[in-house]
């Protein structure tokens, strides 16, 4: 029970890495918080994760705007008390070709992507630094390290956001005991990813891989044992890209 006695936030929670993410909190003993905008997905996995014996609370969100993740948090800290965990999971992906982008698309990718992670750690910052402990967790991606394979200009670009956020975050938090890292899956076989091009051939390891893989990484992140960890970019990639 790794993360017994802890609350872990979880953005987009619903489904996919996030989901995974949740699984693997709850079964190290964490209490669970799902900010989502698909209430259905998240109600589903929300039923799993009690079914751990474990509380979990769904909290309709949209990330990309300030005043519903401060509620989100205060209803959080009414319900338990205390945020010991935030994985900025939720996302928005495309394929669009730069030169086919439209100035909306790249707004909202930006928004959600890169601003989400702004306003749901600095609404979650105040907690952890009176607490004098805390994770901050990230999700980056193979695209924002390379441009993009096959993944649009603006999801790429934003992820290379959330990357370097994190190393903005880990330096003015280190001093209060937060650790912030980022996570950057390759191709995961996740609902997100059902359209992206068969690329198996390009992977070391020979195959996509599990939302589960994904998530053991970040509850690593989450953990004890990565605690002299930050400011860092976990690769979890299969070794499609190896630095």
């Amino acid at each position: 029970m790794r993360l017994a006695g802890q609350v872990a936030i979880v953005t987009g929670g619903g489904g996919g890495i996030g989901k995974a993410t949740c699984l693997a909190f709850a079964r190290a003993g964490a209490e669970i918080v799902i900010p989502e905008v698909n209430i259905a997905n998240a109600e589903a996995a929300a039923a799993e994760i009690q079914a751990l014996g474990r509380k979990c609370k769904v909290i309709e969100t949209d990330v990309s705007n300030g005043e519903s993740v401060r509620t989100m948090v205060r209803q959080t800290l009414a319900e338990f008390g205390r945020i010991d965990i935030l994985v900025n999971n939720a996302g928005i992906f495309s394929y669009t070709r730069i030169d086919a982008c439209t100035e909306e698309e790249w707004d909202r990718m930006m928004a959600v992507n890169l601003k989400g992670p702004f306003l749901c750690s600095q609404a979650v910052m105040e907690t952890m630094k009176t607490q004098r402990s805390g994770r901050i967790i990230n999700l980056g991606s193979l695209a924002g390290q390379v441009g993009g394979i096959v993944a649009s200009a603006p999801y790429s670009a934003s992820k290379a956001g959330v990357m370097c956020l994190t190393k903005s975050l880990a330096r003015v938090l280190g001093e209060y005991g937060i650790t912030v890292n980022s996570i950057a899956p390759g191709i995961a076989a996740t609902e997100m990813a059902k359209n992206h091009p068969d690329m198996t051939a390009q992977i070391p390891l020979g195959r996509v891989a599990d939302a589960s893989e994904i998530a053991t990484a970040i509850l690593f992140l989450a953990s004890e044992e990565g605690r002299y960890l930050t400011g860092a970019t976990l690769d979890v990639n299969g070794g499609i890209r190896m630095a």
